[in-house]
């Protein structure tokens, strides 16, 4: 029986067909097993690097005294005051302003990154360095936000914020009177723990469903894109079929990929904005015995601080 061997031009895909090759992080420089400069490290700082050469730039015209966007700013108002007016404005009302700052940063750092993560960098790289730095060119490529330990940092930093404000707007005594969700006293043994595990699992929620989006959709397109060596393998005829069929649905998984892209940064965000709201709120409404007595958001559970921070904003202001 005669064997049937891939086409030496194919030879490459196989071994850029591993599904998890573009989702796992690879160390550029080392210091015995702590990595000190990665791939995903170095795609966040280019992150970075794009946000300081837009925006401050962006903002330069304005301070000129240039109101009226032209061009690219155009595009980026468009986005900015999405953000600010149908993001943010509806949980955190009349507090609005005083986190946008925060919030534009996260949702066009997670943007960027997830943006940057389908750009096939390492292709390009090695056709444009590959034959002039030879075998040992490493590419930098990668999505940053399929990493749990990037997304869990993203989190972290949203759960401090969080609390911060929290405490700064409520002070210490009202966010401690929180954990009891608005019970009596002598259900803390149960209302304590479920409260803080509400507390803790909400920033836990973030970074596993952005780490998760990510990563599934890299997985996919790769295993797809994987089918096309391996029918080659079978028959030329084989593989050309299988082939047609697997860049057609690829192509249509990067477009899904690139909406899922801009709607994981607006759900990371809209979602800081909200658990932002729940903790600075004070409604005037009582819903129960306890809300009336000290006027607080903290005097009810996490539940029922959900739905009033979207039906409820700040200081009663309607929602936008």
């Amino acid at each position: 029986m005669t064997q049937l061997t891939l086409p030496t031009p194919l030879m490459p895909m196989i071994a850029a067909a591993d599904p998890l090759d573009h989702v796992v992080d690879h160390f550029i420089f080392r210091v015995g097993d702590f990595w000190l400069l990665s791939n995903h490290v170095i795609m966040l700082l280019t992150s970075a690097v794009i946000m300081l050469l837009i925006f401050p730039r962006l903002s330069r015209h304005y301070r000129d005294g240039k109101l009226v966007p032209t061009g690219t700013r155009n595009f980026f108002e468009a986005i900015i005051l999405f953000v600010r007016n149908d993001i943010a404005k509806p949980a955190l009302g009349d507090e609005t302003d005083r986190f946008m700052p925060f919030l534009w940063t996260l949702f066009f750092f997670v943007w960027i990154t997830n943006l940057l993560g389908l750009l096939p960098l390492d292709a390009i790289q090695k056709l444009t360095f590959g034959q002039v730095i030879g075998e040992g060119f490493h590419p930098i490529y990668g999505t940053a936000t399929s990493n749990f330990y990037v997304t869990g940092t993203l989190a972290l930093i949203t759960f401090a914020v969080v609390q911060f404000n929290g405490i700064k707007a409520n002070g210490i005594g009202a966010w401690l009177r929180h954990f009891l969700g608005g019970a009596p006293a002598w259900l803390a043994p149960i209302m304590v723990p479920v409260e803080f595990l509400g507390m803790v699992i909400k920033p836990f929620s973030l970074a596993i469903r952005l780490a998760a989006n990510m990563t599934a959709g890299h997985i996919l397109l790769a295993v797809l894109i994987g089918f096309v060596p391996t029918a080659f393998n079978v028959s030329t005829g084989v593989g050309i079929g299988i082939g047609i069929v697997s860049v057609t649905a690829a192509v249509a998984i990067m477009l899904l990929e690139l909406f899922i892209a801009t709607l994981q940064a607006y759900l990371f965000t809209f979602l800081s904005a909200l658990f932002i709201s729940q903790l600075i709120s004070h409604h005037d409404h009582g819903d129960d015995k306890h809300h009336e007595e000290d006027g607080h958001e903290f005097s009810v559970s996490h539940a029922v601080r959900d739905h009033q921070a979207m039906t409820h904003p700040v200081k009663g202001q309607a929602a936008h």
